[in-house]
């Protein structure tokens, strides 16, 4: 698995972490679960990120302010964002933030698959 593409999937909701890993990992991709924004940064795996899957409302960092520091640090990482979240301006937001690609739970997993081969083949 070394020197391989990873994929961070940041959610706090285990369920969804869990079906997020072990979808990518289906698709031959290497994935990793992380239940905060602190426990992805802490970890120390953003160099070798290929891509950052992350919801947007999670205890402590959120997941806009986590692709906005991902930016800041200027990483070229692409981030998706995931919400269940409904409120109005949500998706320009995190689309403002610096994600590639925002979606909404549940989610739509063949538009979802769709975005993350395009994202991991660019």
């Amino acid at each position: 698995m070394a020197g391989e593409p990873l994929i961070s999937i940041i959610d706090d909701d285990q369920a969804m972490r869990s079906a997020l890993v072990r979808l990518i990992r289906s698709l031959g991709y290497v994935a990793r679960g992380f239940a905060s924004s602190e426990e992805f940064i802490e970890a120390g795996v953003m160099p070798g990120c290929s891509c950052v899957v992350t919801d947007v409302q999670m205890p402590g960092m959120s997941g806009i302010h986590l692709t906005r520091l991902i930016a800041e640090r200027q990483s070229q990482v692409p981030v998706i964002l995931i919400t269940a979240r409904t409120e109005p301006g949500i998706e320009e937001r995190a689309i403002a933030s610096g994600a590639v690609a925002f979606f909404r739970k549940p989610l739509d997993t063949t538009a979802f698959i769709e975005c993350l081969e395009m994202v991991m083949s660019a």
